[in-house]
């Protein structure tokens, strides 16, 4: 075969993979998930991120850096939630400030939003920007997440 050919074929077929890895990504961006492995978030981490539960009914976590653009509307999707729900409360924290926390709970990149019950327990986590909507139906216990 044509050498020339040869390289087109190439050139194409990496074309295809990245178009594919592409769309991957971008379906799986701010999806919210479980995780049935991660330990949640015990007393002492919750007292270190600066998040009180305590008569709340979940909160979050929003783990992003100071240059993280997509956390913008990550910090507008969360708020939007606590003025919608009395019981709702979060914290945004630079993930580099607390790297033990995140290689604890898997957290490869920022934003990552972890949701959690009073006890600590995680109901859900997104790397990305979550919908309200998924956010809402995982606080409502009406959509659960993907695994």
């Amino acid at each position: 075969m044509d050498p020339v050919v040869l390289r087109a074929l190439g050139v194409l077929a990496l074309v295809l993979v990245v178009a594919l890895v592409g769309r991957w990504w971008q379906r799986r961006d701010g999806r919210t998930r479980s995780d049935a492995d991660d330990p949640g978030l015990e007393d002492h981490e919750l007292d270190a991120l600066g998040l009180d539960l305590d008569g709340a009914d979940a909160g979050a976590v929003l783990l992003g850096s100071p240059t993280c653009a997509p956390c913008v509307p990550v910090r507008r999707v969360l708020g939007q939630l606590t003025a919608e729900r009395a019981g709702f409360r979060w914290v945004d924290v630079d993930a580099s400030d607390h790297v033990d926390l995140a290689d604890r709970h898997a957290v490869r990149r920022v934003p990552t939003v972890l949701v959690v019950a009073p006890s600590g327990r995680l109901l859900a986590r997104a790397s990305g920007v979550p919908s309200a909507d998924d956010l809402r139906g995982v606080l409502d216990g009406d959509r659960q997440p993907t695994s």
